[in-house]
């Protein structure tokens, strides 16, 4: 690496760089096989010293002296006045000399040794069988699965923030920019540093929906350099082996987690789907014909069972609720 390529390292490690920074660079590296693996286990490595600062891994002294020979000798040192005797380091690169002193110490020994033991184990996963579940994950972000989703992560999650979805999940990401959290679905990546966002994927289909609530998501295709950064309000598509970005104009697309609905002179029947789909039951329109029925209304976290009961009552229907759904009938 040349002089400018440790400082953006040295600046991405230490959490110094702008979102658009940091992807620029990570677009960057990740051109480069070789130059990924290194940054994965540098930032395992820096993760891990800054958990354990007492760990006494390696010569720290002997560290030191090549650190700051090689800062002397990239011209990252500035000579102090005359009569001081010693050199200071730049005040904008105190955090970046301190990683690359880390790193100095000797990443293939503590990531073959200390890393690699704590990855060791099963998978963490959860699922949601019913209804939604909210996961709490170690890092302290919270995930809600919608009904028949699943997550699976590693062991040592703090060390690597990866999950693997089946489904449907809203995600609370908490910030971390020394190691940005990762969702895979399907042959979709998506990456974020700290934000929320919805990912969704239908059973075993090939299409991805990514909707971005707070914050910036890059979304990506797995080996594939192509990627789209998307910002509140708007969602990626993966379809037919692209991407593309919209606006979300749905105001109950996150109806399932929420429970808060806007209808505007919306036909009765997809309403009522809109709500099976949200609830996760059935509702049958016994002999009842709705395509020419209409409604303007809002519900705000309501059960099903009030909810129908107001809808019956607007359009003179009765409701009964039996093993396999609810009925409507005249």
């Amino acid at each position: 690496m040349n002089k400018n390529r440790d400082i953006d390292l040295a600046r991405f490690l230490a959490g110094e760089m702008s979102v658009k920074e940091e992807i620029a660079f990570r677009n960057e590296v990740e051109s480069n096989p070789k130059q990924q693996s290194e940054l994965n286990n540098m930032e395992k490595t820096w993760k891990y010293f800054d958990e354990n600062p007492s760990s006494g891994n390696g010569n720290s002294s002997k560290a030191w002296g090549k650190l700051h020979r090689r800062l002397e000798a990239d011209g990252l040192l500035e000579e102090q006045p005359a009569g001081t005797g010693i050199k200071h380091i730049l005040p904008a690169l105190k955090i970046a000399a301190s990683i690359m002193l880390i790193l100095a110490i000797g990443i293939p020994t503590l990531y073959f040794g200390i890393i690699r033991n704590n990855e060791n184990g099963p998978d963490q996963s959860h699922s949601s069988e019913k209804g939604v579940s909210t996961i709490n994950l170690p890092d302290g972000s919270r995930i809600y699965l919608n009904e028949g989703a699943e997550i699976s992560y590693p062991p040592a999650f703090n060390l690597e923030r990866t999950v693997d979805l089946k489904g449907e999940a809203f995600f609370e990401v908490m910030s971390d920019p020394v190691n940005p959290f990762t969702v895979r679905s399907g042959k979709v990546v998506i990456s974020v540093l700290g934000t929320s966002f919805n990912v969704k994927r239908s059973g075993l289909a090939p299409e991805v929906e990514v909707f971005v609530k707070m914050g910036k998501v890059r979304m990506s295709m797995e080996h594939s350099g192509q990627f789209i950064t998307l910002e509140p309000g708007e969602m990626g598509r993966f379809e037919s082996q692209n991407l593309t970005r919209l606006v979300q104009k749905d105001p109950n697309y996150m109806s399932w987690k929420t429970k808060d609905f806007k209808f505007v002179d919306a036909e009765l029947l997809e309403v009522l789907q809109e709500l099976e789909e949200s609830y996760h039951v059935k509702i049958h329109p016994d002999q009842v014909e709705l395509h020419d029925m209409k409604i303007t209304t809002s519900y705000s976290e309501q059960s099903i069972d009030a909810i129908l009961e107001t809808i019956g009552a607007a359009f003179g229907l009765a409701i009964s609720h039996r093993e396999d759904g609810y009925y409507l009938t005249n």
